[in-house]
């Protein structure tokens, strides 16, 4: 039985490397404050601004006034207590720092470095305000780069108690006999190591924010007993992306790009591609995204002894996904994703489509340890999907196609070594039930992992 496309990027999907397209496009917008700022802070704001209209040159009183307004996403309201609390006491750095910061977030670069180097002029200027004066310069002077590049790099082990998604029953019905499998035929446990990779680069075009983007995905498996699942794949995708600001839709970004990939499996050739697609994503409001979208690649697969019949399945495959997220507050976050694919092939009782959906959440907290300051999260997913074929196997059952219900669970917990180093753990349960005995499976799988970002 041939290796299913999908199980492929199984682990991938687990390392939280395989996002897709819709992530990887450049924001353009900048990140709020929090969107749902407490009753509390609303009430301390309106209570200070009453002692403002008294007392107007309180120093104290507006400073606080700013930062809390500027917490809630009030950006208006928090500038022009700063600005006029320079009027009453001109250079004060940390004023000065904090108006700096706010411009920088609402993406006014020019305005932002004025104030900024005239929180550094002074004769005295805190430590810690120089500190962060620097780091932000740097930001604006990376941002004014019209190139860009990130990487992610991760690797680890991984422990399934079913790799190959081999049937849990050795007793299987072919066309209405029955047949025992030999113990290689079921399902087999294993342990694999793995590395892979992220590259993101993108140019500016200097044209009201647009984008040539780039994006690379390595990734290799290796495992213990079962060589034949051994794993090589990259993929390129290579495309503009647009601010749509000029359409008058703000925080949303359209691209579309180019698909060139490949997939080695037991050192040969089994799988390439090419293709396009289209990407999109959208912020709300400050707390909700929706991302999207849609792909269209022609496959075709190599036979070789492992994998004798699989260019059964050239083609092509067609998919498309939509992705809500919305920030309840600093610590939680929920997510809704719905997906679904179409794969045309060669022989008619390989060619299916399946729809899905799944939802998750992401909860951060506060590290238990005094060494590790960086927040630490949890995030849990459920999912569901549903597929058909179009024509049945005549070598299993030559009355009815396939139809398979799969479901998934997983847990993930992220560790913060530094800001840009983590360790990762990964728990997922993966359940296929079909009318094929063949295509029935359970898989149970752990995974530990570190991550570098570049």
């Amino acid at each position: 039985m041939p290796v299913k496309f999908n199980h492929l990027f199984n682990i991938l999907i687990c390392a939280g490397l395989c996002l897709g397209a819709v992530e990887s496009i450049s924001p353009v917008y900048a990140q709020g404050a929090n969107p749902q700022a407490s009753n509390e802070l609303k009430a301390r704001q309106a209570h200070l601004l009453t002692i403002l209209l008294k007392q107007p040159d309180n120093l104290d009183v507006s400073f606080e006034y700013a930062m809390i307004s500027a917490q809630i996403g009030d950006y208006e309201a928090a500038i022009g207590t700063f600005e006029r609390m320079l009027i009453y006491s001109p250079g004060l750095p940390r004023v000065q720092l904090e108006l700096g910061v706010l411009y920088f977030r609402l993406g006014s670069t020019d305005a932002a470095r004025s104030y900024f180097e005239s929180a550094i002029s002074g004769p005295e200027v805190p430590p810690e305000v120089q500190a962060r004066v620097e780091e932000y310069l740097a930001a604006i002077g990376n941002n004014e780069n019209p190139a860009k590049f990130r990487a992610t790099v991760l690797a680890g082990a991984r422990y399934q108690s079913n790799a190959n998604a081999g049937p849990g029953d050795r007793s299987i019905n072919l066309n209405g006999v029955n047949f025992l499998l030999n113990q290689t035929s079921t399902g087999q446990s294993d342990v694999n190591g793995f590395v892979a990779a992220t590259l993101h680069g993108g140019y500016d075009l200097g044209t009201q924010g647009d984008l040539l983007e780039a994006d690379l995905l390595l990734f290799g498996a290796r495992y213990a007993d079962l060589s034949k699942l051994d794993t090589g794949l990259a993929e390129l995708t290579f495309g503009p992306s647009f601010n749509m600001r000029r359409f008058n839709v703000d925080n949303a970004r359209l691209g579309f790009y180019g698909i060139l990939s490949g997939v080695r499996l037991d050192t040969s050739n089994y799988l390439g591609a090419m293709g396009l697609g289209s990407r999109f994503a959208w912020r709300l409001d400050p707390a909700t995204t929706l991302s999207g979208k849609f792909e269209f690649r022609y496959r075709w697969y190599h036979d070789t002894v492992t994998y004798s019949t699989v260019s059964d399945r050239n083609g092509h495959f067609y998919k498309g996904g939509l992705t809500l997220i919305h920030q309840f507050s600093q610590n939680w976050a929920g997510r809704t994703l719905i997906f679904g694919d179409y794969e045309e092939t060669a022989k008619a009782w390989e060619q299916s489509y399946e729809i899905g959906g799944g939802v998750g959440a992401t909860y951060k907290f506060a590290s238990p340890f005094e060494a590790l300051p960086e927040r630490w999260s949890i995030d849990l997913e459920a999912g569901y999907i549903r597929r058909l074929y179009d024509s049945p196997d005549p070598l299993i059952n030559k009355n009815d196609s396939q139809n398979d219900h799969e479901g998934w669970v997983r847990a993930a917990l992220n560790v913060p070594l530094k800001n840009d180093f983590s360790i990762g753990l990964t728990g997922e349960f993966r359940r296929v039930y079909s009318n094929y005995d063949l295509a029935t499976y359970s898989n149970a799988s752990a995974m530990v992992s570190v991550a570098k970002n570049f």
